[in-house]
């Protein structure tokens, strides 16, 4: 591991493995702590949350699961609480890397699904397969807005909304434990670019569009107005694959090669419903 076993492995090895100088515990200063998180939140009794963990705890754990070297994944839970707040298998692979540990994918994915699985990471899937990893906050309930075209994500925190799904639990006779809102659609970003008009193929699912006009051969275009489209046409993206597009137009679904939705230019029709 190189220079990572530098600073953090020192105070790991001489805190909890010589058990020299004072062991951090829930009543002590812990060591591991998240700084990514949303601010300052009152906690079950009205205290501030601390975003940290007993590391001593956690050593043994992993200890007990059959780690020989319980310091390698708590060094790698340790870049992971410090690294931005949601990163994917090839982003944490990156930060390891950079932290002079083997940053093969299977290690990166093995490490998070770890963290997941003992509570200090959630999974949030991105519309284009991706898995996003972020980090848990106990006490702290947030949501997600996840951009359907760059895949950029935006915590919020909604107490109304929160308020309100408490409320459908009970009036379903459910006792609310958890609940984990994902937001799709497109952030501002994405949004300016569509404004001159894209290709259909360029379109993200769930998004209302309208027809502005056709490229390709004459031929091409005579199959699309067979079809039904035409200037000003109305579209729903119902989804795709691999340049492929499906659509609603006036209730029905059409199927769209790579060729063909690549030749369709569209324009934005954001918060509209196609006609």
């Amino acid at each position: 591991m190189g220079g990572v076993l530098s600073e953090m492995a020192q105070r790991l090895r001489r805190v909890f493995i010589e058990g020299k100088g004072p062991r951090p515990g829930l009543s002590g200063l812990p060591l591991l702590r998240d700084e990514h998180h949303l601010g300052p939140q009152p906690g079950e009794h009205g205290r501030p949350m601390d975003r940290a963990l007993d590391a001593g705890s956690f050593t043994a754990l992993l200890s007990g699961l059959g780690y020989a070297n319980p310091m390698e994944p708590l060094l790698m839970l340790e870049a992971f609480l410090s690294s931005g707040a949601h990163l994917t298998v090839a982003e944490f692979g990156r930060v390891l890397k950079k932290r002079g540990f083997d940053a093969a994918p299977d290690k990166a994915a093995g490490a998070l699904e770890l963290f997941t699985a003992l509570g200090l990471a959630e999974k949030m899937p991105a519309e284009d397969g991706r898995i996003i990893y972020e980090h848990t906050h106990p006490g702290l309930h947030h949501d997600h807005l996840i951009c359907s075209d760059c895949g950029q994500a935006v915590e919020f925190n909604r107490p109304d909304v929160d308020g309100l799904i408490e409320t459908i639990a009970a009036d379903e006779g459910f006792t609310h434990l958890r609940h984990n809102l994902t937001v799709y659609g497109l952030c501002p970003e994405c949004r300016r670019r569509r404004r001159s008009g894209l290709p259909l193929s360029g379109t993200a699912v769930g998004e209302s569009v309208v027809v502005v006009s056709f490229n390709g051969s004459e031929t091409l275009k005579n199959r699309l107005t067979e079809l039904g489209l035409r200037r000003g046409s109305r579209l729903r993206i119902l989804g795709g694959q691999s340049g492929s597009v499906i659509v609603l137009l006036d209730g029905c679904r059409l199927a769209m090669g790579p060729e063909m939705a690549e030749a369709v230019i569209v324009r934005a029709l954001h918060n509209a419903q196609p006609g």
